[in-house]
């Protein structure tokens, strides 16, 4: 690949930069920069725009010497004997288009359809994993984002109004592109039904056709147009009115519940019924394992009494057929005691009550001479693997999920929340934001909005209260939604922390912990808390059990970790901890400070580095807003290790 071709800039998907094959590096806010000059009118930029759009700081003089800075570093970056990527005058930036090839161009500028060898511009997020510096610099790539989706929207459609010239498999790949950015779409859900049909696959375009119908109604209040229920009715998807007979109930006709917990029936153990000597620890292990699923609060768990009860109806012949609504469970925990004498073991299997699929089994020993001890572990143990296995599925079943209940919503949101850069946090904000759209009074969801919230004021250090402000207002409405979560006086506590109410903080994680004593995400900011107070060796303590709980943690488990034994003088030890997420920007304060500590200026500069690349406008001063330690001294110990690092 010779001349311009082999100089191409990549903004769909994972950025990059390549020249005569090989990838050159470049800085990442690189790549935001020219992300803003190749979608401007001529690819021009002026400088002030860029400086206010990339950095935070209020202070032009240092925005301008970033700007230099980001500059020079891209042209460095690009190899001597290729044309420069940028030009730039005193006034404006400029990207090289003449010589360098973009995909954004080549997709917007092209007239349509684009050529089968360039329908690999379909696919990409624009600037996908961007980690906006500013809340214009995110407003601007939403907004490219969706003129981006449009442009492709409109090359699919001229391909798709020739179908002759294309293949079956061409018009399931570009259709499905349609549906799946946008389910309404009635162009490609037309497609895919033709396609179906013709394959003698009536089931998938019913399917297709449903899900339109159902986005249309949901989203808009609308139903598919003439054309499409015409096709519908020409493939026998749906039967005109005047031939149809009585009514079936309807995905509108049926009460939709917009929470959507999971209801779990947990059925005593075998033994109950039939061996009285194990008929109290049968008992005992119901109790224990209901309870632990309970101070979950992501599911409806039936009580004992009513799962003996549906028991002692089925073998009477008393349960009634159809089964009510109320007697309905989407998840069955069946727990059995067996064995003799000394060789006793507990049975655990979750089954999927629809489809009968054993989801997860498990089969325990039980030391009846430890009971107690071993007691406890095993109903941990189950409780915490039930909890995940059900939530794995639920998230797997929300990809056919036509309308998402708000509890599926929420799991979206959560399986987010576990990671401390700012991208995961947004996103998760909005899946948490779709929960509330949902229901509002959504005790967790209202809770996960609390934690992005609150995580995102300290990722970014940030001096203004009004982030942590809203965060304290949704852990009010967790907990009056639901005064019995753990989690909702978490993020009470959380909050309070970080606004100096210590005494209050301990308080909210006391009672947290009482609630939910096996939560590990509640020890471990627990601990932190602790350590904020100036209890490091309890903190220690916490944070080590939290681990233990939960060995495959969220980032800031060693976020928290390593501040504990930073906070100890421990600095090797910290640095150790760190290392497993020193990827993550949020993290790079603690790890230029620790290495600085340790001795290793190198180490330490390189990280100041990456803070400064994230967050231009930190200074160690600035490090007394957002670190709320009881003990000044604690704080002065991190402000040391950070100027060590070169942070001023």
């Amino acid at each position: 690949m010779t001349g311009k071709k082999s100089r191409f800039l990549r903004l769909l998907g994972t950025p990059a930069l390549f020249a005569d094959g090989n990838e050159v590096v470049l800085p990442e806010k690189a790549y935001a920069l020219l992300a803003l000059l190749v979608t401007a009118p001529q690819q021009a930029v002026d400088r002030e725009v860029l400086r206010a759009i990339l950095w935070q700081s209020d202070q032009s003089k240092q925005r301008a010497g970033s700007l230099r800075q980001l500059l020079a570093r891209i042209d460095r970056g690009v190899p001597e004997d290729m044309p420069r990527l940028l030009k730039a005058t005193n006034t404006h930036v400029f990207f090289n288009h003449e010589d360098w090839e973009a995909d954004v161009l080549t997709l917007t500028n092209t007239a349509a359809p684009l050529p089968r060898s360039a329908w690999g511009l379909f696919r990409g997020d624009f600037l996908e994993g961007f980690k906006a510096p500013t809340i214009e610099a995110e407003e601007r790539v939403v907004v490219e984002r969706q003129r981006i989706e449009q442009r492709r929207e409109t090359h699919i459609v001229a391909l798709l109004d020739v179908p002759e010239k294309l293949t079956s498999d061409d018009i399931l790949l570009l259709a499905g592109l349609l549906v799946d950015a946008d389910p309404a779409n009635e162009i490609g859900c037309r497609a895919l039904m033709q396609r179906h049909a013709q394959a003698g696959d009536i089931a998938a375009a019913r399917q297709v056709y449903s899900r339109c119908r159902n986005e249309l109604k949901s989203e808009y209040g609308a139903q598919p147009d003439g054309q499409t229920q015409a096709l519908a009715h020409e493939l026998g998807i749906i039967v005109p009115a005047g031939l149809a007979g009585p009514a079936a109930p309807t995905a509108a006709s049926i009460t939709f519940d917009p929470l959507g917990q999971p209801r779990v029936l947990i059925l005593p153990p075998d033994t109950i019924l039939s061996d009285p000597v194990l008929q109290r620890v049968g008992r005992a292990l119901l109790e224990e394992v209901t309870i632990g699923l309970s101070q979950q609060r992501g599911f409806k768990v039936i009580a004992a009494h009513t799962s003996l009860e549906i028991v002692n109806r089925s073998l009477t012949g008393a349960l009634s057929d159809p089964t009510p609504p109320e007697l309905r469970f989407d998840y069955t925990v069946y727990v059995t005691i067996h064995g003799r004498e000394d060789d006793i073991y507990a049975t655990c299997r979750l089954t999927k009550t629809s489809t009968a699929e054993v989801l997860w089994a498990i089969d325990l020993p039980l030391a009846i001479q430890k009971v107690n001890q071993s007691f406890g572990q095993l109903a941990r143990r189950i409780v915490m693997t039930l909890a995940d296995t059900i939530e794995r599925r639920e998230l797997l079943d929300m990809t056919h999920d036509v309308n998402p209940s708000a509890y599926r919503l929420y799991l979206e949101g959560k399986r987010l929340v576990s990671k401390t850069d700012l991208q995961h946090l947004r996103q998760a904000r909005k899946w948490f934001k779709s929960a509330l759209a949902r229901h509002d009074r959504f005790s967790s969801a209202n809770a996960g909005m609390a934690r992005v919230l609150g995580m995102e004021w300290l990722v970014r250090g940030m001096k203004d209260k009004q982030l942590l402000e809203e965060a304290d207002r949704f852990a009010w409405l967790a907990r009056d939604n639901d005064p019995n979560s753990g989690r909702a006086m978490r993020e009470l506590g959380f909050v309070a922390l970080y606004r100096r109410r210590f005494s209050d903080s301990l308080d909210f994680f006391a009672e947290a912990q009482m609630l939910n004593p096996n939560d590990a995400d509640i020890l471990a900011d627990h601990a932190d808390a602790l350590l904020h107070d100036g209890q490091s060796d309890r903190a220690l303590e916490l944070s080590l059990a939290a681990l233990k709980l939960n060995p495959l943690p969220p980032d800031y488990y060693y976020w928290n970790l390593g501040g504990i034994h930073f906070v100890q003088e421990n600095y090797a030890k910290a640095i150790e901890v760190l290392d497993r997420v020193k990827d993550r920007p949020a993290t790079s304060r603690l790890l230029a400070a620790a290495h600085a500590k340790n001795g290793d200026r190198r180490a330490a500069s390189r990280y100041a580095s990456v803070v400064l690349e994230n967050f231009p406008d930190f200074r160690t001063d600035d490090v007394w807003q957002f670190v709320p330690d009881r003990n000044p001294d604690d704080t002065r110990q991190l402000i040391d290790g950070l100027r060590m690092a070169g942070l001023s």
